[in-house]
């Protein structure tokens, strides 16, 4: 969508200023797609003003995508690795707590044990 946008806005500045290389939709939607992928080549440029003004937005929020879209990859990524080790640290913590009672239980049993022995005559 923002493409589109951008290749309508830039075909109706660009398309009636003199010595322009922006003359068709094609060309707006090929300095558009070049712009917001922060490719550039510069093959298609515009030359008016207000048309440098939208490029400069254009290259902004084609910045602005890419990053947004890795930051949310990377936090995906980093996301699932935390929730691995979370996870990994808390069976980790449960066989421990279950060591002990373990060795409570024994420990338990051995006092019975002697109890029973004292109280037998």
């Amino acid at each position: 969508m923002v493409i589109l946008v951008g290749t309508v806005v830039m075909f109706s500045i660009e398309s009636k200023v003199p010595n322009t290389k922006i003359k068709t939709y094609l060309d707006a939607l090929w300095w558009c797609v070049s712009a917001v992928t922060t490719v550039g080549y510069g093959d298609i440029v515009p030359v008016s003003n207000i048309g440098r003004m939208v490029a400069i937005f254009y290259m902004f929020l084609g910045i602005a995508m890419i990053s947004t879209l890795l930051s949310v990859i990377t936090n995906t990524f980093y996301k699932r690795r935390y929730e691995k080790g979370e996870y990994e640290r808390r069976v980790q913590e449960l066989n421990d707590l279950l060591n002990r009672l373990s060795g409570i239980e024994v420990k338990q049993s051995k006092c019975m044990d002697l109890i029973n022995q004292l109280k037998r005559p």
